[in-house]
């Protein structure tokens, strides 16, 4: 009788030892489905969970967006980055807008060959680059924000160790892969997304009230596809030479340079250099040099004359960082130097460039 009971005993406790191992083994190696709230917060506990650098070397095609706001006393601001990069087409996006109360300010630019297309607000301008060089945003950014920390660059740094340990609750969708995991802590409130076998970070909000938000998303794949507008106006180069002058024995004197870190080089033959006198209505070019020339001096009728002068700093055949100007006249009166875009058929700058 003893041993039927052990048989009986044997028969009835294996599947349910079975049905036990089971349960115990449902996530091998944190791989459940969705994710439970430790396995997330082994994730979340690695510092390099969450690394954009990676993230562009894995992908051929990514944009990353950001966007902070706030209000304090009533005052609303907001900053928002979106960078994209999409290497089957050598090409590459920076987007900035910045708001602050009722005041907006939203600029783009595509990039990469030789044509680039410019967004001001909500009109698109067609601008060049004689010397294009495609290199990942992504990349560049960190580069200079490792030399200047403190410098105003997109915030795609996020350190997931200071979110983990929380109690998150975490819903799954199996066809997507998506999961998405909410948890809040002593003054935040924070959302995370996460794609892919083995999940990846691809969305991260922080929520302090409705006072203070912080939103991050990734995107890769066909949506970031990008490419350039055509029939559009033409923009001017962005280089207007420094208005401070000097003035010395009856001279006034200009001199300055291509301010640094310009990156969209035109060939000289296609700028101008012009002497201005008057102001706002009233003002009109005098004497003006082609910067291919390199040097021209012209006396006019009535006496005065007008020096200038054009130095390829770097001998690259473009102007670029570096490059030097100067001016010198004996005319007097309101005067000041601006330079033209024959290219786009407009002024860089000045008191000409309000006419155009």
């Amino acid at each position: 009788m003893r041993v039927l009971l052990a048989v009986v005993f044997m028969i009835i406790s294996t599947p349910l030892s079975g049905c036990l191992e089971v349960e115990e083994d449902a996530c091998p190696d944190s791989n459940c489905f969705p994710l439970t709230s430790d396995a997330l917060n082994e994730i979340l506990s690695d510092s390099s969970s969450f690394d954009v650098l990676a993230y562009s070397q894995m992908f051929e095609r990514l944009r990353v967006q950001t966007t902070s706001s706030s209000t304090v006393q009533g005052q609303f601001g907001e900053v928002h980055w979106s960078v994209a990069k999409d290497e089957a087409n050598q090409l590459r996006s920076i987007e900035t807008r910045v708001t602050l109360g009722t005041y907006s300010m939203n600029n783009e630019v595509i990039e990469g060959g030789e044509t680039t297309n410019i967004r001001i607000g909500n009109v698109w301008f067609e601008g060049r680059d004689r010397a294009p060089k495609y290199s990942d945003p992504f990349e560049e950014f960190a580069q200079l924000s490792s030399i200047d920390p403190n410098g105003e660059w997109p915030p795609f740094g996020f350190d997931t160790t200071v979110i983990s340990g929380l109690e998150w609750r975490i819903t799954g969708d199996e066809t997507s892969l998506q999961q998405v995991a909410s948890a809040t802590n002593s003054s935040h409130t924070i959302v995370l997304e996460l794609m892919g076998d083995p999940p990846i970070i691809t969305s991260i909000e922080t929520y302090a009230g409705d006072e203070e938000q912080f939103i991050l998303t990734i995107s890769t794949g066909e949506e970031v596809e990008l490419a350039l507008l055509d029939d559009l106006e033409r923009a001017p180069l962005g280089f207007a030479p420094d208005s401070a002058f000097l003035s010395e024995g009856g001279v006034t004197n200009w001199a300055g340079s291509v301010q640094s870190g310009f990156a969209t080089e035109a060939y000289p033959s296609e700028l101008e250099i012009h002497g201005i006198i008057g102001s706002d209505g009233n003002a009109s070019s005098i004497s003006s040099m082609n910067l291919g020339s390199g040097s021209y001096n012209e006396t006019l009728g009535d006496g005065t004359w007008w020096e200038f002068v054009w130095f390829d700093q770097d001998s690259d055949g473009l102007v670029s960082s570096g490059d030097i100007y100067a001016v010198r006249t004996n005319a007097t009166g309101d005067l000041s130097i601006a330079v033209y875009d024959l290219w786009a058929d407009a002024w860089t700058g000045g008191p000409l460039a309000s006419r155009d």
